[in-house]
């Protein structure tokens, strides 16, 4: 039966989306699934990234004990709208159900975002490059503002809590609205946003895609998103992953760039950190392979290639 707005106890709802309800008597899900065929997702959901190895665990677990939580769901047209439970909606099509157990609510779209995010947050499911855009989205939808106009206001309310002139009146309600929303988000405040998520929008698409990925953790990107020169980064970027760097390692790299000036020093200098701790590596690694017995036993043709390429490493190495 769908709960109608006025019914809708919004408490149990954010239970039941946090795993408070779906008990072992199964009294919160008795009678209540729809056809998994009839839910389409909502493409403005806060997560955009889905780890294929972590659905193929929960499917698996599903198969064993069934869906524990009931997903959150909205009608559209004649099927359903997931509000919550991206990830047990697609394991559980995996799993090779045909129906899941859902609480159905008459809620708009304000409301499907704010509890698709709530979930997620709660849960601590997004990334933070997926966090920051979805609380920007709440914010649109709430202030019917583009995000444009959203940015700026942010702007505005950190300026004028730190009664910095020049900064823009804000209106109550908007101020109001912005207020009440990061309360009810519980992560946030005003000035931790725009001090410490807003940035990340100003990152380049090879560190967004990164974070969004769950290649790297935001904080390494906030780290090498500060190196200036494109260069200079993307080659830390992809040390960074090669290696999986640490943020103290990452932060050293970045020490030694600005030392050195590679910014200005083009290819060579920008890559000279990394370059040289990939020859010492590679020193080690071809001296363990280096020995009689192994190069008695090459074929003449991979010989021949061996020499040629120590022949040339010498030419390399050697003072002109």
């Amino acid at each position: 039966m769908t709960k109608k707005r006025s019914d809708i106890d919004r408490s149990a709802v954010f239970e039941a989306i946090l795993g408070d309800l779906g008990s072992a008597d199964g009294e919160a899900t008795a009678g209540s699934t729809v056809p998994l065929a009839a839910v389409r997702f909502n493409q403005r959901q806060p997560r955009k990234h889905v780890s294929e190895e972590g659905l193929q665990d929960l499917a698996a677990s599903i198969r064993d004990k069934g869906v524990l939580e009931p997903i959150i769901v909205r009608r559209a047209g004649s099927g359903y709208e997931l509000v919550a439970g991206e990830r047990r909606t697609r394991a559980a099509k995996l799993a090779g159900l045909t129906e899941i157990p859902a609480i159905v609510v008459d809620i708009d779209d304000r409301e499907a975002l704010e509890i698709a995010i709530i979930e997620n947050l709660q849960r601590e499911d997004l990334n933070a490059v997926e966090e920051t855009e979805a609380v920007i989205g709440l914010l649109e939808i709430s202030l019917d503002l583009d995000s444009r106009a959203v940015i700026t206001l942010l702007h505005s309310l950190y300026n004028e809590e730190r009664g910095r002139a020049g900064a823009r009146d804000v209106g109550e309600r908007q101020r109001g609205v912005v207020t009440s929303l990061f309360r009810r988000l519980g992560r946030f405040s005003v000035s931790s946003f725009v001090s410490n998520r807003l940035p990340i929008l100003d990152f380049p698409e090879s560190l967004l895609s990164a974070v969004r990925t769950g290649k790297m953790a935001f904080t390494k990107a906030q780290a090498i998103a500060r190196v200036a020169d494109p260069f200079d980064r993307d080659r830390l970027l992809a040390v960074a992953l090669a290696e999986d760097l640490s943020l103290s390692q990452i932060r050293r790299r970045i020490t030694e760039l600005r030392r050195t000036g590679s910014a200005s020093a083009g290819p060579r200098g920008a890559s000279a950190s990394g370059a040289l701790d990939t020859a010492q590596r590679l020193v080690t690694s071809t001296k363990k392979l280096m020995n009689r017995r192994r190069l008695s036993v090459l074929e003449p043709e991979r010989l021949r290639r061996v020499n040629e390429l120590l022949e040339e490493l010498q030419t390399a190495l050697r003072d002109d």
